[in-house]
């Protein structure tokens, strides 16, 4: 099991917390450790199970200023979740479905490479809003979304995302145009409505 489903090296975050993995015959837990020595179990997976640890367990896929977001519970084809917790106490703070252009890693992608937003884009349940949250914020920026996707996971029609100068481009593909973009300006408003640059 040593480093075969998770990785055995320590994670040590901004606030000098630490974050790891840890198993025995019975089980495997994932421990955050604050800067006082305080330990909290923030995921456990049973040890029949170690072999999917990396798709079940939790995965860390971008530290915040005050929260870790991690990835969990995927089956084989997706969706996974998406937990967000609290980096002092390990407490959850909120959960949310598939996100948009999220995965991050090189077992799941050709590419590895890090989740480089402040925040995370993701459906409204009936997927008629475009949801965009601002995690050390707590901003959010909703936009009515008119696609209809065919896909079992709409999410998993967005190919990618970039963000230039405050505008968040999205690239998707819909039955009847296999290259779509939509372009959001994040620029905040000043007290007139006019976009600040």
């Amino acid at each position: 099991m040593n480093g075969s489903t998770i990785s055995c090296e320590t994670i040590k975050l901004k606030n000098n917390s630490k974050l790891y993995w840890q198993y025995n015959c019975d089980r495997i837990w994932l421990t955050l450790e604050n800067a006082e020595g305080n330990k909290v179990t923030v995921d456990e997976v049973d040890i029949d199970l170690y072999n999917y640890t990396y798709r079940l367990g939790f995965h860390l896929i971008k530290e915040y200023e005050n929260t870790l977001l991690f990835r969990s519970g995927c089956s084989a084809s997706g969706p996974c979740s998406y937990i967000l917790i609290d980096k002092n106490n390990g407490e959850k703070i909120d959960e949310y479905g598939q996100l948009i252009c999220i995965d991050t890693d090189s077992l799941w992608s050709e590419v590895s490479r890090k989740y480089e937003f402040d925040f995370i884009v993701y459906l409204s349940q009936d997927s008629d809003d475009l949801i965009i949250y601002f995690i050390d914020t707590k901003q959010t920026i909703k936009i009515p979304f008119k696609e209809k996707f065919t896909a079992i996971v709409p999410e998993q029609q967005f190919d990618k995302m970039s963000l230039d100068n405050s505008i968040l481009t999205l690239f998707y593909s819909t039955e009847e145009d296999p290259q779509k973009t939509l372009k959001i300006n994040l620029a905040p408003k000043n007290a007139f409505g006019d976009e600040k640059f």
